[in-house]
């Protein structure tokens, strides 16, 4: 769990600029007596999914996650609880190729735990505010989730939340 991020690297192809950027998520979930739910922000495209960002200079990836998970949910008091693999995809912003590399974590909240969603004037300068989100029983994250690429992610979650947490 003790990864740190590489720095952004600048590189030229055939295509023009190139960018691969290095951020961390949380795949977030807390226990409610018998029930587990995960929860899910709504990005600003409008779709379902984990919250991620950008790690500091020198943070650990892990650290970045709970930091970021924070950030965008207002959750509070984030425990990491294993690594579970990363995914990438890849966009074009200003011209320039971006390839985004998410090394995700499974994070555990509080059993009471309740999202607070910050306003533009309590996040960082350049950081986009999420306005929504949900806690989603884990029977049915797969039919919330709106991005395919970490649906392996997710299955893998929920086979270590079902494996330590009986």
């Amino acid at each position: 769990m003790n990864q740190k991020p590489s720095q952004a690297n600048q590189q030229r192809n055939n295509q023009g600029d190139f960018q691969q950027v290095t951020t961390a998520g949380g795949i977030i979930f807390r226990r409610r007596g018998r029930v587990a739910e995960v929860f899910f922000i709504k990005d600003p495209f409008g779709k379902w999914a984990f919250p991620k960002g950008k790690a500091e200079t020198s943070e650990q990836l892990s650290d970045a996650a709970i930091r970021e998970s924070g950030e965008e949910a207002g959750l509070k008091n984030l425990k990491c609880i294993a690594p579970l693999g990363r995914t990438s995809f890849r966009f074009r912003r200003q011209g320039v190729l971006i390839q985004k590399v998410v090394h995700f974590f499974l994070l555990e909240a509080p059993p009471d735990a309740r999202e607070h969603f910050p306003t533009r004037e309590e996040l960082p300068i350049g950081k986009e505010p999420i306005f929504e989100g949900r806690w989603v029983p884990v029977d049915q994250v797969f039919s919330v989730s709106s991005y395919k690429n970490s649906d392996r992610l997710l299955a893998r979650a929920l086979r270590f939340i079902a494996s330590h947490y009986r």
